[in-house]
């Protein structure tokens, strides 16, 4: 039995769930509240995101399934695990988890960052009221956000449900 293996299949599975669970949390839930709630949310944003690890653990559990995945597939002899059509399914799941991960760093991740300078430079310290301007730049780049973050989440799902049924295919 070989133990790098086992711990590098469990780094990814725990990696890759945290990365979707994460990744919805924020664009189905999270943003989408914000953006409901109005000033109230933006601020609630702003403290999640100053007193939380929430993006460097999307970020973290990211390039840790990439990571172990690649390990993954370089370490152990993947083609004699699967039937043609498993190893066709896995190499999408794969391939559509490598697409998530680009993209991630590429639009989501770029987005995410640009929001939390916005927060930081627009948000007055004190609790006072925010000028209507900021308000309004601040909730398109949740927009953003949440329109890069679905896009993100759909592709990890793809992935995860290809990983999960090639052995089963």
């Amino acid at each position: 039995m070989d133990y790098t293996l086992i711990l590098l299949r469990l780094l990814h599975i725990v990696a890759a769930f945290t990365w979707v669970g994460v990744g919805a949390s924020i664009a189905f839930f999270i943003i989408p509240s914000v953006q409901a709630a109005g000033e109230n949310g933006v601020w609630y944003l702003n403290t999640l995101l100053k007193h939380t690890a929430i993006t460097k653990v999307f970020r973290i559990s990211a390039g840790l399934t990439m990571l172990a995945g690649i390990l993954l597939y370089a370490l152990s002899d993947v083609r004699n695990h699967f039937s043609n059509t498993g190893n066709a399914v896995l190499g999408f799941g794969a391939l559509a988890g490598i697409l998530a991960g680009i993209y991630m760093g590429a639009f989501t991740g770029r987005a995410m960052q640009t929001l939390e300078a916005n927060l930081s430079e627009k948000m007055p310290s004190g609790n006072p009221a925010m000028r209507g301007d900021d308000l309004r730049v601040l909730r398109e780049q949740t927009a953003k956000v949440v329109a890069h973050a679905r896009v993100s989440v759909v592709l990890t799902i793809i992935a995860l449900v290809g990983m999960a049924s090639a052995r089963y295919l």
